[in-house]
């Protein structure tokens, strides 16, 4: 007898299986809509549709709408929204390990969006920046601080529960929450989190990033700010070009730029000769090869596996000048570097392909088909000779039953095969609205106002495009500025 708890848990995987279907649909109903919007940059014609589609959405890809609705409330400047629905996506995120524990069945898990550890990530990151922008969001420097203690409590979390894992630790992320403690006046919590950032690249830089010369010359001056003289001597050992940052009243101009659209999964079609495929991932002493293979006349055989379609992008960095409106005389220049590469990161996190679990579930189904039309080439012989012997019936009206039935069985028939045509379903579920990377340009500036001039650039160094930008510089702050950039060819 089934226990009492299987029993539950089977009841509730029936009505998850049954809604599921439902689920899926309506994430390919949003991409649909969503992504044309994302691809031509109409971010705030994609705010208004993820407006509209979130209240009704469906609760297994919550967490999912939650992350796109929240990125491009952010990139539309609705830094307060942004966060509201981040806030949201965490809370989702938090139930990750209930979820997962529950529903552990690896047919139910690919419906129900559970999330990634890099999500979150980024997400603080994306928070973060929403609380500096929120200009009426009272102690905005401290909230941006509470982010940073979420990503350091995410990070020593993972590598507890998750010490395989690929994702353990972000440079980027350590290197920014170093600025976000900087920036609120935590200068300890800013010199741990920047060493932690240079351990990130040494020893988790799946990007294979560079290191930022601002972070190691923020970590300088912290040392030297707090008299760390050998800590100071061994970094410029290690980092001959480290200097100390000054300390005058000067301010420092950020310039955030999400450049490009993430990868999106699609489904990559691998074919092969079907007894090619049989070999090499049935091995099976199964009896029915040769009568699979007349019975569909099957030759090759197709199955869907998931992979990231890249966006060719021509911007590849960008350079700055800067005037000050006071003093037309006064320019500075800066040029950008690369902080992260989150096209890469989504890729190291799609699972290797399972050849041999796919091809043999498709070679498998072919076999189930042949017994399925066994068994109702069975039945119709059967109902033929009871139609046939039935001593009730005139011929006309056997006629007619034996019609039907082979009309009925032909239809059974050829359902079966049909059924056979439609792909593998694969998961192409994944956070669209990201940029491909992130690039940053640092450069100090005397209080005042300015104007910028960013020109986007090709792999060339040609200019592609220009932005300008009006900022005011406050003595002894940061400004963060954010901008987007992407040019198909």
């Amino acid at each position: 007898m089934m226990h009492l708890k299987s029993v539950k848990h089977f009841i509730l995987s029936l009505i998850f299986l049954s809604l599921t279907s439902c689920a899926t649909t309506k994430v390919n109903e949003f991409y649909n809509d969503l992504a044309p919007l994302i691809e031509q940059r109409n971010i705030s014609g994609a705010v208004n549709f993820a407006e509209e589609f979130y209240p009704n959405s469906d609760k297994y890809n919550k967490l999912l709408y939650s992350l796109e609705l929240g990125l491009l409330y952010h990139l539309n400047g609705n830094f307060k929204e942004s966060n509201e629905i981040f806030e949201k996506a965490k809370a989702v995120y938090a139930m990750k390990d209930y979820t997962s524990t529950f529903f552990n069945d690896d047919t139910l898990l690919p419906s129900y969006y559970l999330g990634e550890d890099y999500e979150m990530a980024y997400t603080n990151f994306f928070c973060s920046l929403n609380y500096l922008k929120t200009r009426k969001l009272k102690g905005k420097r401290d909230e941006s601080v509470v982010e940073a203690r979420q990503s350091n409590n995410l990070f020593n979390k993972i590598k507890i529960d998750k010490s395989n894992d690929i994702y353990q630790d972000d440079p980027f992320i350590r290197y920014f929450m170093g600025l976000m403690y900087q920036n609120a006046g935590y200068f300890n919590d800013a010199m741990v989190s920047y060493k932690l950032a240079l351990t990130a690249y040494a020893n988790y830089n799946i990007c294979e990033m560079k290191i930022p010369e601002d972070l190691v010359n923020n970590l300088y001056t912290i040392y030297c700010y707090y008299g760390l003289d050998q800590e100071a001597k061994q970094l410029k050992k290690t980092y001959p070009y480290a200097k100390q940052l000054h300390t005058n009243d000067n301010g420092t101009l950020y310039i955030v730029n999400y450049n490009g659209i993430a990868p999106k999964r699609v489904a990559q079609i691998i074919t092969l000769a079907f007894e090619l495929a049989w070999d090499r991932y049935y091995r099976i002493n199964n009896p029915y090869r040769a009568e699979v293979i007349k019975e569909f006349n099957v030759h090759e055989i197709s199955a869907a596996f998931p992979i990231y379609q890249e966006y060719d992008n021509k911007i590849k960095s960008f350079k700055v000048e800067i005037t000050s409106e006071e003093n037309k005389t006064k320019k500075y220049n800066c040029k950008s570097y690369k902080v992260t590469d989150l096209a890469t990161v989504l890729e190291k996190h799609l699972p290797e392909p399972n050849y041999k679990a796919v091809f043999y579930s498709r070679i498998n189904r072919y076999v189930l088909a042949l017994k399925e039309i066994d068994i109702v080439r069975e039945q119709y012989e059967q109902k033929r000779r009871d139609i046939l012997q039935d001593k009730d019936l005139n011929k006309s009206s056997k006629r007619r039953f034996l019609e039907d039935l082979d009309r009925e069985t032909a239809s059974k028939v050829r359902a079966i095969k049909t059924s056979l045509n439609t792909l593998n379903k694969v998961n192409l579920k994944s956070w669209r609205s990201l940029p491909e990377e992130i690039n940053m340009a640092t450069v100090s500036l005397p209080k005042g106002k300015y104007t910028i001039i960013i020109k986007y650039l090709d792999k060339k160094n040609n200019v592609i495009k220009t932005q300008e930008i009006k900022t005011k510089i406050r003595k002894q702050r940061n400004r963060f500025v954010l901008t987007n950039s992407f040019k198909g060819f």
